[in-house]
């Protein structure tokens, strides 16, 4: 309704400002790479792993890179949970919109698990929360892929961009999993390139959406408020409703 995506417009408005959400998804990408990055060149500099090529997540087992990992994966698992739900309110025409946000939401806690749980301390835990975070991401990015033509901001080549990395991640995750059953042991450097690749696509796939809503700020965007905020609103509007003067009578 109307006034629900008005609640929702000055709920954002009030939280985030006019924040670009080009901004909000570089920050996003920037975070996680830059993440990775610096453990790797950490975990290779100090001998914790061998430059061709680790697993990410064995860039995360010993200090000092295992702390910047837990702080920085953490980090990048709740901005990617924001663009979930930037994507889920900048585009409405998008069918299933709901669903794919379930999987973003999953895949985003998944991600999270990752950066709080390495494999050294639960290699259960671990091992489930990425293969979560792969398999539903992955999915979210199909769904979305398959929509995108929907809408009018997203050009052609965004599309085209956004169905290849869904299905690279497709392709790469089942490639993963049968090396992963030929054996790990024999197979460990194609299965760390399916990650790398797997992520780097991710990655490129989130950009898309800062030239999709370029010029977009998150006030802008409507996430179709609950009810539980109306008394937000309401004491908003009363806020910046004027104040009327009374003039003394003489």
């Amino acid at each position: 309704s109307r006034d629900r995506q008005t609640s929702s417009h000055l709920i954002m408005s009030t939280i985030y400002g006019s924040i670009p959400v080009k901004s909000f998804i570089y920050i996003n990408v920037g975070v996680t790479v830059v993440t990775i990055l610096v453990c790797y060149g950490l975990a290779v500099g100090f001998g914790h792993v061998p430059a061709w090529l680790p697993m990410i997540s064995d860039c995360a087992v010993e200090p000092p890179e295992k702390y910047p990992f837990r702080i920085g994966i953490i980090t990048g698992a709740v901005t990617l949970f924001g663009n979930v739900i930037i994507v889920y309110g900048a585009f409405p025409s998008f069918s299933l919109r709901k669903l794919s946000a379930v999987f973003g939401t999953v895949a985003s806690l998944g991600l999270a698990i990752v950066g709080a749980v390495n494999e050294k301390e639960d290699n259960s835990v671990h091992t489930i929360s990425a293969i979560c975070f792969f398999l539903f991401y992955d999915i979210y990015m199909t769904i979305i892929a398959y929509n995108s033509p929907t809408d009018e901001r997203i050009s052609r080549a965004s599309v085209i961009n956004k169905r290849f990395f869904a299905f690279l991640g497709a392709a790469l995750l089942i490639i993963a999993g049968i090396y992963g059953v030929l054996g790990q042991d024999k197979y460990g450097i194609q299965i760390a390139i399916c990650e790398w690749g797997g992520v780097i696509g991710f990655e490129v796939f989130n950009l898309t959406f800062a030239f999709d809503l370029d010029g977009v700020s998150l006030d802008e965007i409507s996430t179709g408020a609950p009810p539980r905020y109306d008394e937000i609103i309401k004491k908003k509007v009363q806020a910046d409703a004027p104040v009327e003067r009374k003039v003394p009578l003489y």
